[in-house]
């Protein structure tokens, strides 16, 4: 009762607005009416739009600044489809410089709405929308790509692929441990370096500089508790945990996916089979090197697949026979670590059955097999390894 209202016209349509709210939320009407022209006088009760405005997002907006909420929006949403009435909303709120309504869209970005908020970000230079839209898509990097609305192009430009994936890898690289923690403290460790955790089974990550192990996330899928021996691999900065077994040695099937960015687990589509340490699969492990997929068989013959050619080469073979290794590569080297040797050539020592942290190396360019140094003390079987700052850990 008492607030001034003024009519905003366009066209041949006119809405009445509380002229203080005008004045509060909208950059344009806020200089209009402290410019001092005859227009935004005292007594004219209405005020004329040009520029080519939508009807419709002029509405969106005067909604805005009436209720300070988006109501009409979301419920056009209709679920995670895209808003049709994005463009017109974020058009007229950028013509009159409802600087709280774009804020507010910040932390409207969804995976409906996300490509089409990043592309008017660009077309009206808002750069806080713009970051915003990168942020959420690297965070969701996976889910983005699966969209239809991503595919035209090849799934996504080259070049807002490369943005996407650079803020994914922006921080630093940490080592991460999935465990029962509370049941095996780690020998010799004071008791201020043992990890405080809430929950047996957790996820671990390694502070370098305090050189102690602290919880990154407690909320295991349920699938994952209590299960050993499963394969691991990384993606884009997602973690994928695949298969293994209970303590009660049943084998599992489950697929699972953590996602450091949003510190969160989700569920993939099971294997068809269970399977456990991977090495069951036709008796191979999986890495790549070289962009070529090259595997080991329990004989540690080095086999390579070429997927233009759509063949496999026998690459070389080693007279060792290892089994239960854990392999990696860099760049031209495959590194092999641990493991059990059931079986040795004449020129190698004569134990039958050695179980110890060894580790060898094949480089594919030059086809030259290393024996690294090895550590008696250890055992190689049940270890699981990932390259770290130039280091095998």
């Amino acid at each position: 009762a008492g607030e001034e209202v003024v009519q905003i016209r366009l066209g041949d349509k006119r809405y009445p607005v509380c002229k203080r709210k005008l004045i509060e939320q909208s950059d344009y009407f806020r200089a209009l009416y402290r410019s001092g022209m005859r227009e935004a006088g005292q007594g004219q009760e209405e005020q004329l739009l040009r520029g080519g405005l939508s009807a419709l997002g002029l509405e969106l907006v005067l909604d805005f600044i009436n209720t300070s909420c988006l109501a009409r929006l979301e419920q056009e949403e209709g679920g995670d489809e895209e808003p049709p009435l994005l463009e017109e909303l974020v058009e007229a709120a950028s013509y009159l410089q409802v600087t709280p309504l774009l804020r507010l869209l910040l932390s409207q970005v969804r995976l409906g709405n996300c490509f089409e908020l990043h592309r008017l970000a660009q077309v009206y230079g808002l750069q806080d929308l713009h970051d915003a839209c990168l942020d959420f898509m690297a965070s969701h990097y996976h889910q983005v790509l699966r969209r239809p609305d991503a595919r035209p192009h090849l799934l996504l430009p080259q070049a807002l692929q490369q943005q996407l994936k650079e803020r994914r890898m922006r921080g630093t690289a940490t080592l991460v441990v999935i465990g029962d923690f509370m049941s095996a403290p780690s020998p010799g460790l004071p008791p201020s370096r043992h990890p405080q955790v809430e929950a047996p089974w957790s996820m671990l990550r390694y502070d370098e500089e305090a050189q102690r192990w602290l919880p990154l996330a407690n909320n295991l899928p349920a699938d994952l508790v209590s299960v050993r021996g499963y394969g691991s691999a990384m993606l884009d900065n997602y973690l994928f945990i695949v298969g293994g077994y209970r303590i009660t040695s049943q084998e599992i099937s489950a697929a699972h996916c953590y996602n450091p960015c949003l510190n969160e687990w989700s569920q993939l589509a099971s294997m068809n089979q269970k399977r456990t340490h991977l090495h069951d699969w036709l008796l191979i492990q999986l890495f790549i090197c070289k962009c070529l997929l090259s595997v080991s068989d329990r004989n540690m013959n080095i086999l390579q697949y070429c997927p233009t050619s759509d063949s496999w080469t026998n690459f070389e073979l080693c007279d060792v026979h290892v089994r239960k290794q854990q392999m990696l590569s860099v760049e031209e080297t495959i590194y092999l670590v641990g493991g059990c040797i059931l079986e040795l050539g004449p020129n190698q020592r004569s134990s039958q059955s050695e179980d110890v942290l060894t580790v060898q190396s094949y480089n594919i360019a030059t086809k030259e097999w290393l024996y690294l140094n090895e550590n008696s003390s250890k055992s190689g079987l049940n270890l699981t390894c990932t390259l770290h700052n130039d280091g095998v850990y």
